[in-house]
């Protein structure tokens, strides 16, 4: 199957030592993905229902919201290249300052209209599953 295209996030999971699976932004979580033809990527996952920021005026409960918002999103972007059935994403540019710069190698999986990634990271698993959009 291709992965050029747009892909819907159907489940983001991670599998903790012990058994435990849990969702970081909830089992609504929303998400699109997006490849490129010329080998760019883009990937943005957010927790359902955010409430929308209060206005400046609010004080510390507008620094508290914006700190919500930013725990309840995820977005990256850059090029992508596919090798040995894994995928890697070269982050040029994220929301956490700290994964731009990374290669993110995820395994590449795909069954029938689902593209399933997944990765070790800290000693959890964490598989993604999404669907053509």
């Amino acid at each position: 199957m291709d992965l050029v295209g747009a892909w819907w996030l159907v489940e983001w999971r991670i599998a903790h030592a012990g058994g435990r699976i849990s969702h970081p932004f909830g089992r609504d979580a929303t998400g699109l993905l997006c490849y490129t033809h010329d080998g760019h990527m883009s990937a943005t996952v957010t927790r359902a229902a955010r409430p929308p920021l209060p206005g400046s005026a609010a004080g510390q409960a507008a620094v508290q919201a914006r700190a919500e918002a930013f725990a309840s999103f995820f977005c990256c972007a850059g090029r992508y290249e596919v090798r040995d059935g894994q995928v890697a994403h070269d982050v040029e540019m994220a929301l956490d300052p700290a994964a731009a710069g990374t290669t993110q190698i995820h395994e590449l999986n795909f069954d029938d209209d689902r593209l399933i990634l997944a990765a070790a990271e800290g000693g959890r698993w964490h598989t993604l599953i999404w669907r053509r959009a």
